[in-house]
């Protein structure tokens, strides 16, 4: 029961007044903690044994009301959103997670729920396993030399970038590696008329922005060239297309490839 009790840390139901300093607010969403943080976190949610130092912590928030027909909801907020919330007047609780359950969320030691005090009751019905399925941690970590090269043929900063994000996602149906491939990045717009190749500094600088927006960043449509595609595209492994309501058949791209030629 010990044992248990220590894995299943809960600090919940405080109703705090502390909110957050600007001094700690977070530069960005990446869930491993900086000093700062930890040492904010540390001092406010006042979590026993468990300390906040250098370790990755999903954030969640617990909601009340209709979602889909449910009652009750925990979903997954951004490190910047649940700092800007701060805790004042606030519950929360705080799940260590065990070693299965840190494999099951990517590598979180923990998850901090928040909520508004007048939900008191649904914070206590909240079910430890229904946090964990729904926290991942998909915040890839970005070489920072990361598009400073906008050669194609990708260096190694490059291959670690485009490994990192993606394996964050299931776009291949067999492990894909980066390291020494050739990749064409073009954003269409929809319209085959107004095709637009990226380099690979743009790209970076976009994936950037959705985490920092969102927390995480979603791979674009992907194509693995076969072997008469890469002949005919002029020796490039991966194209890659910016999202948009309709992808434009591959064939397009790789003309556009060709057209300076």
């Amino acid at each position: 029961m010990k044992l248990y009790s220590l894995l299943f840390l809960s600090v919940l139901f405080s109703a705090t007044s502390f909110g957050q300093s600007n001094d700690t607010f977070p530069a960005d969403n990446n869930p491993r903690l900086t000093a700062e943080e930890s040492a904010w976190l540390n001092q406010n949610i006042q979590p026993g044994n468990f300390d906040f130092t250098g370790k990755t912590i999903g954030f969640a928030e617990l909601t009340s009301g209709g979602f889909y027909g449910i009652g009750k909801f925990s979903y997954p907020v951004t490190k910047k959103e649940f700092f800007r919330n701060g805790l004042s007047g606030r519950l929360h609780q705080l799940y260590i997670l065990t070693d299965e359950e840190k494999k099951k969320t990517n590598g979180y030691d923990a998850i901090l729920v928040a909520a508004n005090k007048n939900i008191k009751g649904k914070m206590k019905r909240m079910k430890r396993e229904v946090v964990i399925a729904y926290s991942h941690n998909a915040f890839p970590l970005i070489p920072t030399d990361a598009g400073v090269d906008n050669n194609p043929l990708l260096n190694k900063a490059n291959a670690d970038f485009f490994n990192e994000i993606y394996k964050h996602q299931d776009n291949f149906k067999t492990p894909f590696d980066f390291t020494g491939k050739k990749v064409a990045i073009f954003e269409t717009h929809c319209d085959p008329k107004k095709i637009e190749q990226r380099s690979i500094a743009e790209y970076v600088k976009r994936v950037k922005g959705q985490l920092d927006e969102e927390g995480f960043c979603r791979t674009e449509f992907t194509y693995l060239l076969t072997r008469e595609q890469k002949e005919k595209s002029g020796g490039y492994d991966v194209i890659i297309q910016y999202r948009c309501k309709m992808d434009l058949p591959l064939n397009f791209l790789i003309a556009a490839l060709n057209k300076d030629k």
